[in-house]
C-alpha cells in the first residue's frame, strides 16, 4: 500500500549475447530499461529504421485486408488473433511474410490506379454525352487556316439566347444551335479568321465555354463506345487485382498480424539498441526492479558467460520511476492517481485515501438505489465475461455502483419516487433514514448537512495525512506549523461558528454544538493558531515585516481561512448533483404516469418513458458524478498534502495489440 523500493542497476553486456538477453528481460523480469548513455551506431540504426518500415508495410497490409472485408465481416471479426508460442517463433522467421504484405499492398497501389481512371472514363464520357447531338467528326473542329470551326456552350443564367445570337449580326460567321439543356445552351459555331478577334472578343463577353476534345478523333458517339469499352476492360484487370488480394488475404491473414506483432517487439528493442551506449564489443543499460528482484536478475550471469551486474548509485536530483503496490480492492483507484500524476518516490500514495471517498462521493451525486444496482450488475457481468476489466475502471464503476445503492436508499431514491406510484413507498420510506431530499424539507436540509460535514472531514483528513507523513519523515517543523496549526485554526473556528445561534438559524444544528464556556476556549486557541501561522507560515522570510504581512494574508486570504471555507462550500456539489438527479428521476415519473390514461397505448407509453427516460438520466449523471468526485480530489482533497509529479514506471515487456499468444 505505497510506493515499490527500486533498485537502479547498470547492466553490462558483450553484443553476441545482447539480443537474447533483451528478450529474456522482456519476457521474463519486472523491469524497465534506460539507454545508460546516447551513442548511436549506424548498423544498429539502420535496423530500426528497418523494423520501422516494415511495421509501416505490415500495418498498411491489414488496413488493405480490412478494407476487403467489408465493414460487417471487420466488426464480426473483432478480437485478438490466438497464437502458440512455437506457431509465433515459427512465423517471426519467414520473411516471405513481409514480400505478401508489400504485395498486398502494390496490388491495393494498382486497384486506386484503376479506380482513377475508371472515374476519369465515366466523366469523359459525361462530358461527352453533352454533345452527342453533333454527328460530324471531331477532327473538323480545328482552325483551317482561312475559317475556325468550333463547339461550346452558354449559361443560360447569364445570358438569353436571343440576345447571345444577336449580337453576332453583321459578322462573317455560322451560329447554329444544336441542344438546349437544362440552364445551358449548345452551339457550333464557324467564322473567317478575318473575324477573329471580334468574334472572340464577343464570345469572351458572352461567358461561352468552348468544349475541349484534347486527342479525340472520330465521332461522339465512337469515342463513348471506345471509353465504355476501356472501362469495361479495366474493371476486369481490377476484378483479377482484388480476387488476388482476397486469396492473399485468406491464406496469409494470420501470419501477417504475427508478423506484424513480431516487427513491433523488435522495433521496440532496437530502438533500445540505437540509444544505449556500446564499445566495440559491449553494450551498457539502466535498469529499474524492485529491490526484492535483485538476486533474480543476477541469476543472468548464470546463464550468460559475458554479462556484469551493479548496483549504481542515484544521479543528484534523479528520482527513481514509480510503481504503485495496492491491494487488489484498492488497484481501481490507481487510475484516478494517475489520472493526477504518479506521486514522486519519497511522496505517500493518495490511492488507499482515494478508496476511502471515491465511491461515497460518487454515491451521493446520484443518489438512486435501482441506479445502484443497475450498475452494479452491468459492472459485475463486465468483471466476470471479461477478467481483464478487473483493477480498472469497471471496477471502480462497481464501487460507485454500490454506494449509490447505499445513497439512495437512504435518501428515498428508487427510480425517483416510482415506488409512491406503485404503493411501495410506505416500504422504502422506512429504509430511508435520511429522509427524502426531493419532498421534505428535512431531507434536503439532510444532504446540506451531510455534504458540508463530508467536505469538512475530507479537508482535514488531508491535512491530517499531511501531519503524520511528515511526523514520520521528522520533518517536524512542516508537520508542526503547515498542519497541526491549520488543523487547530480551522477546526475551532468552525466548531466556534456550530456553537452559535447563527448556526442554529440555520439549521446546521438543532442547538448550539457546544457551551459558550468552551466557545471562549475555542477562541483562545483559534488566537494562539492564528498567530503561529502569522509568525512561521513565511519562517524563510528574512524580513519581518514581509513575513508578517505575508502571514496576515496567509491566515485569512491567500490560502488561508475563506480559502477554506470556500474548499469546504465546494461539497455541496455533492448535494446539488443528487438532488439534480433525483429531481429529473421525479419528473419522469410524472410524465410516464401522465400517459397511463391514454387509451391502449398508455401502459406501453408509460414503460417506454420510464425506461429511456431513466437511463437517460443515469448516463448523464454517471458523466457528472465521476467528473465532480474527480474535482472534489483533485482541487479541493489533494492539494492539503500531495503534489504527484513521479515517473511513471515504464515496463518492458511483451505487449500485443493484435494477438494472444499462449504457451504450448
Amino acid at each position: 500500500m505505497a510506493v515499490a523500493k527500486l533498485k537502479k542497476i547498470l547492466l553490462v553486456t558483450h553484443k553476441d549475447s545482447e539480443k537474447e538477453i533483451l528478450e529474456r528481460l522482456k519476457t521474463k523480469f519486472f523491469v524497465e530499461i534506460r539507454p545508460f548513455t546516447l551513442n548511436v551506431e549506424n548498423d544498429v540504426d539502420i535496423k530500426a529504421k528497418k523494423f520501422n518500415e516494415n511495421v509501416k508495410i505490415l500495418e498498411n497490409s491489414l488496413e488493405v485486408i480490412n478494407k476487403y472485408k467489408g465493414i460487417f465481416k471487420y466488426l464480426a471479426k473483432q478480437g485478438k488473433v490466438v497464437v502458440k508460442r512455437s506457431e509465433y517463433l515459427q512465423i517471426s522467421k519467414n520473411e516471405k511474410i513481409l514480400d505478401i504484405a508489400k504485395d498486398i499492398v502494390d496490388t491495393d497501389k494498382k486497384i486506386e490506379e484503376i479506380n482513377s481512371k475508371i472515374k476519369n472514363l465515366k466523366s469523359e464520357i459525361n462530358h461527352l454525352a453533352v454533345w452527342n447531338v453533333f454527328t460530324g467528326k471531331l477532327e473538323d473542329l480545328k482552325d483551317f487556316g482561312n475559317y475556325t470551326l468550333l463547339l461550346g456552350k452558354i449559361n443560360l443564367k447569364n445570358i438569353k439566347k436571343e440576345e447571345f445570337e444577336k449580337s453576332f449580326e453583321g459578322k462573317n460567321l455560322s451560329v447554329e444551335e444544336l441542344n438546349t439543356d437544362g440552364d445551358f445552351a449548345y452551339y457550333i459555331i464557324g467564322y473567317l479568321n478575318s473575324e477573329k478577334e471580334s468574334v472572340e472578343e464577343l464570345l469572351l463577353k458572352s461567358a461561352f465555354e468552348n468544349a475541349i476534345f484534347e486527342n479525340m478523333s472520330g465521332t461522339i458517339e465512337e469515342n463513348i463506345l471506345l471509353k465504355r469499352d476501356q472501362i469495361k476492360h479495366t474493371e476486369n484487370d481490377k476484378k483479377k487485382l482484388s480476387e488476388k488480394i482476397k486469396i492473399l488475404m485468406e491464406k496469409y491473414e494470420k501470419e501477417i498480424t504475427v508478423y506484424l506483432e513480431y516487427s513491433l517487439e523488435q522495433e521496440k528493442i532496437y530502438d533500445i539498441f540505437s540509444n544505449s551506449y556500446k564499445t566495440e564489443k559491449t553494450s551498457f543499460y539502466t535498469l529499474w526492479i524492485k529491490q526484492e528482484d535483485f538476486e533474480k536478475i543476477k541469476g543472468l550471469k548464470d546463464d550468460f558467460k559475458y554479462v556484469e551486474i551493479f548496483e549504481i548509485e542515484l544521479e543528484e536530483g534523479e528520482e527513481p520511476p514509480i510503481i504503485l503496490e495496492n491491494k487488489k480492492v484498492l488497484k481501481p483507484f490507481e487510475m484516478v492517481t494517475s489520472m493526477f500524476g504518479v506521486p514522486r518516490y519519497y511522496e505517500i500514495d493518495p490511492t488507499p485515501f482515494i478508496g476511502v471517498f471515491f465511491g461515497l462521493f460518487f454515491g451521493l451525486c446520484i443518489t438512486d438505489a435501482i441506479y445502484g444496482l443497475i450498475l452494479m450488475i452491468l459492472t459485475l457481468i463486465l468483471l466476470i465475461k471479461i477478467p481483464k476489466t478487473r483493477g480498472g475502471l469497471i471496477q471502480l464503476m462497481f464501487y460507485g455502483g454500490f454506494w449509490t445503492f447505499i445513497m439512495g436508499a437512504l435518501f428515498s431514491g428508487w427510480f425517483g419516487d416510482l415506488p409512491n406510484y406503485i404503493n411501495l413507498g410506505k416500504y422504502t420510506s422506512k429504509i430511508a433514514l435520511l429522509g427524502d431530499p426531493v419532498n421534505t424539507f428535512e431531507g434536503a436540509m439532510n444532504f446540506f448537512r451531510l455534504s458540508l460535514l463530508l467536505g469538512v472531514f475530507h479537508i482535514m483528513f488531508g491535512l491530517s495525512i499531511k501531519f503524520f507523513d511528515n511526523i514520520f519523515k521528522k520533518d517536524y517543523q512542516t508537520a508542526f506549523f503547515d498542519s497541526f496549526v491549520w488543523i487547530t485554526y480551522i477546526g475551532s473556528v468552525i466548531l466556534m461558528f456550530l456553537g452559535t445561534e447563527m448556526a442554529v438559524s440555520m439549521d446546521l444544528v438543532k442547538k448550539p454544538l457546544v457551551s459558550m464556556g468552551v466557545v471562549k476556549v475555542l477562541g483562545f486557541v483559534t488566537l494562539i493558531s492564528a498567530l503561529t501561522i502569522i509568525i512561521f507560515s513565511n519562517r524563510n522570510e528574512k524580513s519581518w515585516f514581509m513575513r508578517i504581512f505575508m502571514g496576515i494574508l496567509n491566515a485569512t486570504i491567500v490560502g488561508g481561512l475563506s480559502s477554506y471555507v470556500g474548499d469546504i462550500l465546494s461539497y455541496i456539489r455533492l448535494m446539488a448533483l443528487g438532488l439534480t438527479s433525483a429531481g429529473i428521476g421525479v419528473a419522469i415519473n410524472k410524465i410516464a404516469f401522465s400517459m397511463t390514461e391514454i387509451k391502449f397505448l398508455g401502459p406501453i407509453l408509460t414503460v417506454i418513458v420510464l425506461l429511456f427516460g431513466h437511463l437517460f438520466n443515469l448516463a448523464i449523471n454517471l458523466l457528472g458524478g465521476f467528473v465532480h468526485t474527480l474535482r472534489l480530489h483533485f482541487v479541493e482533497f489533494f492539494n492539503k498534502f500531495y503534489s504527484g509529479g513521479g515517473i511513471p514506471f515504464r515496463e518492458f515487456k511483451e505487449e500485443y495489440k493484435y494477438i494472444t499468444i499462449i504457451e504450448d
